[in-house]
């Protein structure tokens, strides 16, 4: 114990507190000494084990959602309906599977990199403390499992009650996820099951990343001298090693490829979502790179503007860039990950409906509101007016199939006048087309179906309508629909049969009654939308072509609630890893502020260099998210010139990233000037 008062007398030594926790006791057992560590850096602990906490919080939650729509839960008695009710019963289950996945991917994506980030810079930041250790006499073995067992504790623990808290927040997290799924268009309430297994599987995952992050770092630590890691310096400047720079190298290859280069059998949405994953992995790999690149040239603006306390920001962002990264981190992860996942999906939505709307030849559309509008017939009143040059009167009713398990078709009743008289591959137009057969073909119980579709010409097939009797039919003609009205549109699961009126009974579900317009000149579409707005008195939505599109479109990206969960969720997580990571940061300053202030620099002056600093980290690493973005931007404007579509429908959420960015900036700042003035206060008291 005399030795160790000699050595605090020369000066104060680093991790001598804890030094004193690991020596004061003649042979202290493991598990006092990693509690004892625990104690001492309970503050460090606290806030890496809430932002542990969130993590495991919002993927738990999530991940309970999506099994529960997977296992069906609180789908009610099926029995008592019929086919096709217990088919369609099923589809909003389907639909919150595809909008919790990209929900869940953007929650795993942010926690293991963040967690990664946020274990392996504390750890960096104790070296010191574990240098003491072995200069102490303790093998780097035992030093690795002591770092494992210290963090692995509070780690466990967080996780722990975050998996809990995620679990039992099931049920509201599941009916805001409904809201995009049509539940309530089905009239249904979903009201999913807590499964305890979900919440294992979530904390074994979250413990594998973060006790994965601890091994690495910890391996670091134990690979290097006692003396490297007692320097001042030592890793301050965070130096990327061979094996991330051609990893970072590789995957810039194959992001460039993917997202540029002619890949003509790669579809739309496929070669975009692999775009947005390779962005993310190459920003996250050449992070160490980026960051010195872009806080050296952003921070010159606070040294040119505030003279010394933004030389100082500067100086110490370019020294210590180790520290940056970590600040830089979250901002630059959460922006490229929600961002382009944002982009991604409205990209997927306005890329689907293009595609299949632009075709469209009607210049005004009248679509029935409810099924009980069928028992109108505006034909009358249409084919009074003059304007218009040509309309079909569309009956479409969905059935299902006998034999064909999850499968329905769609039949559309077209008046027997208007059919007379098609032919063969007729221009496209608002008829259907006929490829093989014609309409004279058609007949009792004869029917065409969509030549894309998995039926010959001499098939028959079994229709059950909505009292599950069976209704056959035989092919006897292949169609091509009417392009750019989806709902009249059909692929190979779901068939589209056309017959005409009366030859088959209407005695499916969902009825509605479809009128595709053409006006004499295109400029009387909206004095044609205007007259029958008023004299279907509500019965039906009349639109122009434009507007058909535009309310296509628009109804696909209301629907994407999946995009908000990501957005505040993510961005609570990068929140919380930034705060740590400042707070840490400033921590570690207290020494260099405190020799600062004996050589006559202001409290003031150093706060607000830390401020400054820390929004050049911030800045930065909005920048390095920027750039990724503009790489996911530039590939969606691409693929979707090249399917034909125009560039300016490339969706640019410039609203939602400024949002963002601006939100992490103010906390940013708010939590540098906080741990200034606690500095301070701790100092002075």
């Amino acid at each position: 114990m005399h030795a160790g008062k000699g050595q605090a007398g020369r000066g104060e030594v680093p991790g001598r507190d804890s030094l004193h926790a690991f020596s004061s006791i003649s042979r202290p057992t493991l598990f006092s000494l990693v509690l004892s560590l625990i104690r001492k850096h309970r503050a460090s602990y606290a806030v890496m084990g809430l932002s542990t906490f969130l993590a495991s919080l919002l993927t738990s939650s999530t991940m309970q959602v999506y099994q529960a729509g997977k296992s069906f839960d609180n789908i009610g008695d099926l029995n008592r309906l019929n086919t096709y009710q217990r088919l369609q019963a099923k589809v909003p289950y389907s639909n919150l599977s595809m909008v919790t996945i990209p929900a869940l991917a953007c929650c795993l994506l942010v926690s293991v990199f963040l967690v990664l980030s946020s274990v392996t810079f504390l750890i960096q930041e104790r070296r010191r403390e574990y240098a003491m250790m072995r200069l102490n006499g303790a093998s780097r073995g035992r030093i690795l499992i002591i770092g494992i067992l210290e963090f692995s504790i509070p780690l466990a623990l967080s996780n722990l009650i975050g998996c809990l808290v995620g679990s039992l927040l099931t049920i509201p997290v599941g009916r805001f996820y409904a809201r995009s799924a049509e539940f309530s268009d089905s009239g249904m309430v979903f009201t999913p099951r807590i499964r305890p297994s979900i919440a294992v599987a979530t904390f074994i995952m979250m413990m594998v990343a973060c006790l994965l992050g601890v091994w690495m770092a910890m391996r670091k630590v134990g690979g290097a001298a006692p003396l490297q890691l007692m320097t001042e310096t030592s890793d301050k400047t965070k130096r990327i090693g061979w094996i991330r720079s051609s990893a970072a190298l590789v995957f810039l290859i194959l992001t460039l490829v993917v997202g540029f280069a002619p890949l003509p059998s790669m579809t739309l949405d496929l070669r975009i979502m692999l775009e947005v994953i390779l962005v993310i992995t190459t920003v996250y790999l050449a992070a160490p790179i980026l960051v010195v690149l872009t806080v050296s040239v952003i921070g010159l603006i606070p040294a040119k503007v505030a003279g010394g306390p933004g030389l100082l920001a500067l100086q110490r962002a370019r020294k210590e860039s180790a520290g940056s990264t970590a600040i830089a981190l979250p901002a630059m992860m959460i922006l490229t990950i929600v961002i382009s996942l944002v982009a991604a999906m409205q990209a997927g939505s306005i890329g689907g409906a293009v595609l299949s709307l632009y075709p469209l030849k009607a210049d005004v559309m009248a679509t029935s509101l409810d099924s009980d509008a069928q028992n109108r017939n505006p034909s009358d009143l249409i084919g009074g007016m003059p304007e218009v040059r040509d309309f079909v009167t569309y009956q479409t009713q969905q059935w299902a199939m006998e034999g064909s398990a999850g499968q329905t078709a769609t039949v559309v009743w077209e008046p027997a006048e208007q059919l007379q008289g098609q032919k063969v591959q007729s221009s496209p137009s608002i008829h259907f087309s006929f490829v093989q057969g014609n309409s004279s073909d058609l007949g009792s119980d004869r029917v065409a179906v969509n030549q894309d579709s998995s039926y010959s010409i001499g098939d028959t097939v079994r229709l059950l309508d909505r009292h599950d009797q069976p209704h056959e039919v035989r092919v006897v003609a292949l169609v091509q629909s009417p392009e750019g009205i989806p709902e009249l549109s059909a692929g190979n699961n779901y068939p589209l049969f056309l017959t005409a009126e009366d030859d088959l009974p209407q005695l499916g579900e969902d009825a509605h009654t479809i009128i595709p317009i053409s006006a004499v000149n295109p400029t009387d579409a909206h004095g044609i939308t205007s007259l029958l707005k008023s004299g279907l008195q509500g019965d039906f939505a009349v639109q122009t072509r434009q507007e058909y599109i535009d309310d296509f479109i628009q109804r696909g990206l209301s629907g994407q609630t999946a995009m908000t969960v990501m957005i505040v969720g993510g961005t609570v997580l990068a929140l919380i890893f930034m705060m740590q990571s400042i707070a840490i940061s400033a921590w570690e300053r207290k020494r260099q502020n405190q020799r600062l202030n004996q050589i006559g620099v202001a409290w003031r002056s150093i706060a607000w260099s830390g401020v400054m600093e820390t929004l050049t980290d911030v800045a930065g690493g909005a920048v390095m998210a920027l750039l990724g973005i503009a790489i996911v931007e530039g590939c969606i404007a691409l693929s979707f010139v090249q399917a034909g579509m125009s560039m300016a429908l490339t969706p640019v959420p410039v609203g939602r990233f400024l949002l963002v960015t601006v939100v992490l900036l103010l906390v940013a700042v708010f939590t540098s000037w906080v741990c200034s003035l606690r500095s301070r206060k701790a100092e002075e008291g």
